[in-house]
């Protein structure tokens, strides 16, 4: 490494100078880095802290909005006229009269109800004719119930309804309204209750995409979590938290230790039910990737020395590192990384051999985008040619359905059939984007299945479509020829009811769009000769609509890609969109990087 000649005091060659400033420039990096990683890390734990701290506040809010929207119901109900008839009734009235009243206010309760994002119910006594109306038919309601009603805050207790026995949110409101030092026999009880299952599943939508391990906690009841969470570690964590909690009772947000690893702490108490949400987040999941990060960085630095050694040497041999720039332009070039250049160096031999690359590359590049544009530009005429093709007959019915609502003075039927249609047509008719999502996808096809379902009311249409598919992305009009030949083809000759299911799945593979039907069907035969056309250009047959499908999706996804066509066990026919991941398509892969798969 070091030679030392005759007569001088550590006299060094280029490669160790050249190594030596590698090293000298490598130490101060990596100080510096270690610093401004420490500082990032201290700043993401407060901001995290914050954060984390805003959305539990947000989802008390949340939560607190619900309740008071419950309770301010109450008093709706309270100052019902119905409700106010229930505090006169008298025993000697006939019993059809108390039964429709209290059918009437059932009613009203029910509205109430299902008014509201919670399940709830609603219960409304009257002590001095002893009637019970309420929307939980399994809770035995009478005097002796209501004698300890809490109106001031929401009770926790365990509850009967049709699930059995359930722990819920509880609250009366007592008419006539006084203070409870003046509360003297009161007229009438209306009670709101909901089950601490509505929190749950408010809960685990909250935990989603989060690493922390959320819970709700009062003292003296067991903690409302999740179902994955450990009902052992929550248990700890209350312990541990009712320390933090008597620093600060209302809200807060700390950095503790707990079990021998750091915790990153955020609380809020609900201002209406008194409940405290509680979320403990691990600082090694939440660091995870700065970790990862820096992990990564002192690995590239150690890549970094040892490519600096390399370099040193071919530095050193003034040869070796043009030759290695021409060998990795032209691995570039055949990746199809056609805009890759040779930065050029010094003016010697390989000066020449560097600009005629650099020229041939961005001919090569000039080519391939012409072409390539061209094809694209031919591939989007013809899908705008295809969108062009309105059928005229499908207009046609339309209108003389429009027609025949307007004889008839059915009002809100026309305006629903054409606020359908001028949605479809909108969509139908929209050129200028040829990829969509296919939620909007989706939505074409709900309008034009709602535009032949008020033709025919015995068209009947369900969908199940994975709700994490719904954000791919993929070209315009492909799902709505399929339901198209599902209603045309599949109810003519076709009598009583008709059945068309979309479903939508992930495979191992990609996924999948299914239309089922269960209409008259296609004969064997005419099935295999349907699927042989299928690769062969479009004609004005039945299939024009399923090739012009199969060679859009082969374009664009790949030539694994394509329309599958079988029986259906419905009785009709099961026709779907198969997609393969990692297909070669035409589009081509810049263009592919361009529209991705999923948005």
């Amino acid at each position: 490494m070091f030679i030392i000649r005759r007569g001088t005091v550590g006299k060094m060659n280029i490669f160790t100078k050249v190594m030596i400033v590698i090293v000298l420039m490598l130490i101060p990096i990596i100080v510096i880095y270690d610093s401004s990683n420490k500082t990032s890390t201290g700043v993401v734990e407060q901001e995290l802290l914050q954060i984390n701290l805003n959305r539990i506040r947000f989802f008390v809010e949340q939560m607190d909005v619900e309740a008071d929207r419950l309770w301010r119901a109450a008093f709706v109900i309270a100052t019902d006229p119905d409700t106010l008839q229930l505090q006169l009734r008298s025993s000697s009235e006939p019993d059809y009269s108390i039964l429709a009243s209290k059918r009437v206010l059932l009613q009203k309760l029910d509205m109430q109800s299902t008014s509201f994002e919670w399940v709830n119910d609603f219960t409304v006594y009257s002590p001095q004719s002893d009637v019970v109306v309420s929307t939980n038919l399994k809770q035995n309601y009478d005097a002796d119930y209501f004698r300890n009603a809490s109106q001031q805050r929401w009770d926790y207790r365990v509850i009967v309804t049709d699930r059995g026995p359930e722990k819920a949110f509880v609250r009366d409101l007592i008419t006539p309204f006084e203070s409870v030092s003046k509360m003297g026999d009161p007229n009438l009880y209306v009670e709101v209750t909901f089950t601490s299952d509505n929190l749950v599943k408010m809960l685990e939508r909250f935990i989603q995409g989060s690493v922390g391990q959320p819970f709700l906690y009062h003292p003296g009841f067991d903690p409302i979590m999740p179902r994955e969470l450990d009902p052992e570690l929550i248990d700890a964590m209350v312990e541990q938290f009712d320390i933090i909690k008597a620093q600060n009772p209302s809200e807060g947000a700390v950095k503790i230790t707990f079990r021998n690893e750091p915790y990153l702490v955020n609380y809020v108490t609900s201002k209406s039910l008194g409940w405290s949400l509680v979320d403990f987040q691990p600082m090694k999941k939440v660091l995870a990737p700065i970790d990862h990060s820096k992990r990564m960085f002192y690995a590239a630095g150690l890549l970094l020395l040892l490519m600096g050694i390399a370099s040193a040497a071919l530095l050193y041999r003034n040869v070796q590192k043009p030759i290695n720039d021409l060998i990795r332009a032209v691995k570039s070039l055949r990746r199809g990384a056609y805009d890759h250049r040779i930065k050029r160096g010094s003016n010697n031999e390989f000066h020449y051999l560097i600009e005629q690359f650099n020229l041939m590359s961005e001919d090569i590049q000039t080519l391939i985008d012409k072409v390539y544009a061209e094809q694209l530009h031919a591939k989007e005429s013809s899908l705008k040619h295809l969108q062009a093709q309105i059928n005229p007959h499908f207009l046609y019915n339309n209108f003389a359905y429009i027609q025949s609502m307007a004889q008839l003075e059915r009002t809100k039927a026309i305006v629903a059939f054409t606020q359908h249609l001028s949605q479809y047509y909108r969509y139908t008719t929209r050129t200028e984007q040829q990829l969509t999502s296919l939620a909007e996808e989706m939505e074409l096809i709900r309008n034009y299945l709602e535009i032949h379902r008020m033709q025919s009311e015995r068209l009947h249409f369900h969908e199940h479509i994975e709700a994490d598919m719904m954000s791919i992305l993929m070209p315009r009009l492909l799902l709505q020829p399929l339901v198209e030949n599902a209603i045309v083809h599949g109810m003519e000759g076709k009598k009583g009811k008709i059945e068309i299911v979309i479903i939508g799945n992930r495979t191992e593979d990609g996924w999948e769009l299914i239309v089922e039907d269960n209409g008259v069907g296609m004969h064997h035969d005419d099935l295999e000769s349907l699927r042989r056309s299928l690769p062969l250009q479009a004609s004005a047959d039945r299939g024009l609509g399923l090739r012009n499908v199969h060679q859009r999706l082969r374009h664009y996804f790949g030539q694994s890609s394509g329309l599958l066509i079988e029986h259906s066990s419905l009785g009709g026919l099961r026709v779907g969109l198969m997609i393969k991941d990692g297909g070669v398509s035409d589009v081509g892969s810049t263009d592919r990087r361009r529209y991705p798969l999923s948005s």
